[in-house]
């Protein structure tokens, strides 16, 4: 065959692609550009979990405070209404001149 004797194969030829050594092989740009949204992403997202649990633990936080502040406050409510009726029930009732008072207290 003629046409075989004109092909000329040169086994020192580069056939790493159609690039040169200073392009990308296609498709590397795009891969890099995904690999660095998604560690973008990524990154969002950790930080997004972090501060979502960061107001978890103070939402946490608030209510404990708030059933604290709760219980002192009934607290205080039970002390003040058994000193208001410790102050009656000591009271000298000869002392009040209105008998209106006087005769509710008794």
């Amino acid at each position: 065959s003629p046409n075989l004797s004109s092909f000329s194969l040169n086994l020192n030829e580069n056939f790493s692609g159609h690039y040169t050594s200073s392009e990308r092989p296609i498709g590397v740009k795009k891969s890099k550009l995904k690999r660095s949204k998604d560690e973008g992403l990524s990154s969002a997202m950790k930080l997004f979990e972090t501060e979502n649990n960061r107001l978890g633990k103070m939402l946490s936080e608030s209510a404990t405070t708030k059933q604290q502040d709760d219980e002192t406050l009934d607290r205080y409510i039970k002390a003040k209404e058994f000193r208001d009726e410790t102050k009656i029930l000591m009271k000298n009732l000869e002392t009040i001149s209105d008998p209106n008072v006087r005769d509710y207290l008794q």
